[in-house]
């Protein structure tokens, strides 16, 4: 019987934390192969598109983990004020378990790509975007009009990928809670009175 191979799956989970670390362009094919332990030869099986490809794959299983976490959360029925929490308490937590070294491997990736690489932005917007819808259907549910859920949407995204660059800068979780309370903030001058 033929041994079952992991490398591509161990390519993107490593990939997934180097990005996180060191961002897209701080990372080179030699250490993911190294790291990953996959054989050079099942780099271009995997990924016939290289590097990009690996980048393009994990901004999309990032991205979708993350907007279905927004869309339990919403389904869970907790309160516009519990939802903020609780976004932000699991960002924190995120932040604390990479020993503020890391921070979102979407932000890192976002941040470090090239204007020539057409893919990565298209899946890193797609992601955003993804998020975006979650959290605009979540807080319209909670009372926000649409116009204001969308402003609010656009917001919390922005406070949250801040909040990892600087908690990894500052290796401490506050940016999170001071970013918790802004937006909390937001919320209650975004519904209507």
């Amino acid at each position: 019987m033929a041994k079952v191979s992991h490398a591509r799956e161990d390519m993107l989970a490593v990939a997934t934390q180097l990005f996180g670390a060191r961002g897209y362009e701080g990372i080179g094919i030699a250490e993911l192969l190294e790291k990953s332990g996959a054989p050079r030869g099942s780099l271009y099986f995997h990924f016939p598109g290289g590097k990009q490809q690996i980048g393009a794959e994990v901004v999309a299983r990032v991205g979708a983990e993350v907007a279905s976490r927004f869309r339990v959360l919403h389904e869970s029925g907790v309160s516009l004020e519990g939802f903020i929490d609780q976004v932000f308490k699991a960002t924190a937590k995120e932040s604390k378990e990479r020993e503020y070294c890391a921070s979102c491997p979407m932000a890192a990736i976002a941040t470090g790509f090239g204007s020539n690489d057409v893919i990565l932005a298209e899946a890193v917007k797609v992601a955003f975007t993804s998020w975006e819808t979650e959290i605009r259907i979540a807080v319209e549910a909670r009372g926000l009009t649409k116009s204001n859920a969308a402003i609010f949407a656009s917001a919390m995204l922005t406070a949250m990928e801040g909040a990892f660059v600087i908690s990894k800068a500052q290796r401490s979780d506050s940016p999170h809670k001071n970013a918790c309370r802004a937006i909390k903030a937001l919320a209650t001058s975004l519904l209507p009175h």
